[in-house]
């Protein structure tokens, strides 16, 4: 790709467009940073929306809204720590890129240009194992419920996590449910000392 990319960022916060544009400033002879959009969708026709999540609880939400507006060309998300639920949610409401605020502003640049060819991108920290998840093997975990668990295990609550999943909160109580069966505990406090105890969900823990 040789044409300048057009990129508008996209965020509830202005200090979040800006900073986000001052890393990608080292590329203004590829990328043009076309608007810094608060709170609203672009303006104008772009071929990217770098969309932040920070501080937006409704990310799946804003995504869908930004891949089926007509001025926007692709959707890439950019965020530190999602659940797989929510990973598999952000790209089916059509996300094509979704980028760890770990990554270098390099592999930033790169991942857009990458998108902005077709294809699909997703930071390695949010791929889920090929080898199963969490908990599959000695707890007998669904990888669903290992979704729960992990996130429990932060600290979530009920609703912070159906947030999180993109589920109802019965749902959630219906996973925490078979997760106190599938670990013989009774209450939410002893799930959480035990899985706590186990080390895929302690480096999970320690990731988000």
């Amino acid at each position: 790709m040789t044409q300048t990319l057009r990129v508008a960022i996209v965020n509830d916060f202005e200090v979040i467009v800006r900073g986000v544009a001052a890393m990608l400033a080292q590329f203004h002879d590829r990328v043009d940073v076309r608007e810094l959009d608060v709170g609203s969708n672009p303006d104008h026709a772009i071929d990217i929306a770098l969309f932040d999540t920070y501080g937006d609880t409704r990310a799946v939400d804003r995504v869908q809204s930004l891949a089926t507006d007509t001025r926007v060309g692709a959707v890439v998300a950019y965020t530190w720590a999602l659940p797989p639920g929510q990973v598999d949610a952000i790209l089916a409401a059509g996300a094509r890129g979704l980028l760890t605020k770990a990554a270098s502003s390099q592999a930033v640049f790169d991942a857009l240009l990458a998108v902005a060819e077709g294809q699909i991108v997703v930071s390695p920290a949010f791929a889920r194992p090929t080898n199963g998840w969490p908990g599959q093997e000695d707890l007998r975990l669904t990888a669903r419920e290992s979704d729960v668990a992990a996130l429990l295990v932060q600290g979530l609550s009920n609703q912070e996590i159906a947030d999180a999943l993109c589920v109802s909160e019965h749902t959630v109580k219906s996973h925490l449910k078979a997760i106190f069966q599938k670990t013989g505990v009774s209450s939410r406090l002893q799930a959480v000392a035990q899985l706590g105890g186990a080390s895929t969900f302690r480096r999970i823990n320690r990731a988000g």
